[in-house]
């Protein structure tokens, strides 16, 4: 009998220092929210409600303290050195998007740090994980050694596992982590197709944040089998309109794949290419789903983002079919969400079973929505059991993490709060206060 893998959740906590820098590239709402005054507390209590709901649904939830910030060692490799206030001064009247990049809380969007192979989907039988070089936007290419480093503190206790270095920072080697890369599976979470999602050469309005050549090289550090892969591509119309990563205009679990007409180029002849590797691959039949312009128009998918929720199974001991759909409260706001959410659910012929809906106003004024927040990983009973504690979601946890947030998180940060020591000191303090919950 085939052991039935086990996918765990690793999000990452929203830091201190969460505010809208509007540093996104081809991020929307990023840009729309840019400079405007921001709630950290509120923005880490929605992500930790997000962390306790996930793990009462019985899956196996993680989550990443925030890194330190400001960076001071990447300030200083800007030019910006001597004394700290002097410094935080100097930034803002000379580079503010250097400042606001340094006090960055991007790092909260997990499904950006990496890429991840199962142990039973690789050639050599290890775990491996590629970290995402992110070097497409200023502010998000300081985190990839951190969060390798996060990681692999993670993985360590995992014997046969890998945390490889991030591609190279090249523009032609772009890589944004798991955003761009779907794992379809069978139902015991074996016997895998990994379809990766790039932009097209050149870009029109916004440039793509994935190309093809980092997809490539990705995989094959992965240890992925060719046969097993599907390199498809965005459309420039996507990219655009707003959608910046695939899972802005896609999202799959086990065997389910939802999609939009305009998510990939050749729209139908790709989703038949990786219907035939999925069946040539389990037996199973994929089940996907097309939504049409007609249905959800791209501009309201890209506002409610729908196709960022985040698709978990009902039953992740007996990995039953059903699953349930964890959406941002924005989509409840949406008659069309609502009325294609419920067809769905009302359809017998897909897996969703119900779906739940989260505040995340700050997370997504900033850009991202269940599904950013959160790093997908499938493991074996065993690997699971391994893990270190530290890093696993728990009553107590959870209790201690809210209570550092409602001291200590300040409820509005002001642009110009970043150019104060003090508040730099106390989001310093507060963050290793984090870390070192145990």
């Amino acid at each position: 009998m085939t052991t039935s893998q086990v996918e765990i959740n690793i999000d990452g906590l929203i830091g201190p220092t969460h505010h809208f820098g509007g540093l996104g590239v081809g991020n929307l709402a990023s840009l729309e929210s840019q400079n405007q005054v921001s709630n950290p507390r509120e923005a880490a209590l929605e992500g930790i409600a997000k962390l306790e709901t996930l793990a009462g649904l019985g899956g196996e939830q993680f989550y990443l303290p925030p890194l330190e910030r400001p960076n001071w060692r990447w300030l200083e490799s800007m030019g910006f050195a001597g004394q700290r206030q002097d410094v935080l001064q100097r930034c803002l009247d000379e580079a503010p998007n250097i400042l606001s990049a340094a006090y960055s809380s991007a790092f909260m969007w997990t499904a950006n740090a990496a890429t991840v192979a199962p142990s039973c989907d690789t050639t050599d039988g290890k775990l491996h994980i590629v970290p995402a070089n992110l070097c497409s936007n200023l502010h998000r290419g300081q985190e990839a050694s951190e969060r390798r480093d996060q990681l692999r503190t993670m993985f360590a206790p995992i014997s046969n596992s890998q945390v490889h270095e991030p591609l190279p920072s090249v523009v032609s080697l772009r890589d944004e982590g798991a955003a761009n890369h779907m794992r379809l599976c069978g139902l015991n979470g074996q016997k895998a197709v990994h379809v990766f999602v790039h932009g097209p050469i050149r870009g029109t309005k916004f440039m793509s944040r994935q190309t093809e050549l980092a997809s490539r090289r990705v995989a094959n550090c992965l240890h992925l089998r060719n046969e097993d892969c599907v390199f498809v591509q965005q459309t420039q119309l996507a990219i655009d309109a707003g959608v910046f990563h695939n899972d802005v205009i896609a999202m799959s679990h086990r065997n389910l794949m939802i999609y939009h007409e305009h998510a990939f180029a050749g729209s139908e002849s790709t989703v038949e290419m990786i219907r035939e590797k999925f069946i040539a691959k389990t037996g199973l039949p994929l089940i996907a789903l097309g939504v049409s312009e007609s249905e959800l128009a791209l501009q309201e998918a890209v506002r409610t983002y729908l196709f960022n929720s985040q698709l978990v199974s009902l039953d992740s001991q007996n990995q039953k079919q059903g699953m349930e759909l964890i959406c941002p409260s924005q989509c409840e706001a949406s008659k069309t969400v609502q009325a294609l959410i419920k067809r769905w659910i009302h359809d017998d012929a897909n897996p969703i079973q119900s779906v739940r809906f989260l505040p995340l106003n700050q997370s997504m004024r900033n850009g991202g929505g269940p599904a950013c927040l959160r790093l997908r990983a499938t493991l074996s009973p065993e690997q699971v059991k391994s893990l270190s504690t530290t890093f696993r979601t728990n009553d107590s946890r959870i209790a201690r993490l809210n209570a550092i947030v409602k001291h200590e998180y300040p409820a509005s940060l002001h642009y110009s709060d970043l150019a104060r020591l003090d508040f730099a000191e106390h989001a310093t303090t507060t963050t290793q206060a984090i870390a070192s919950i145990v």
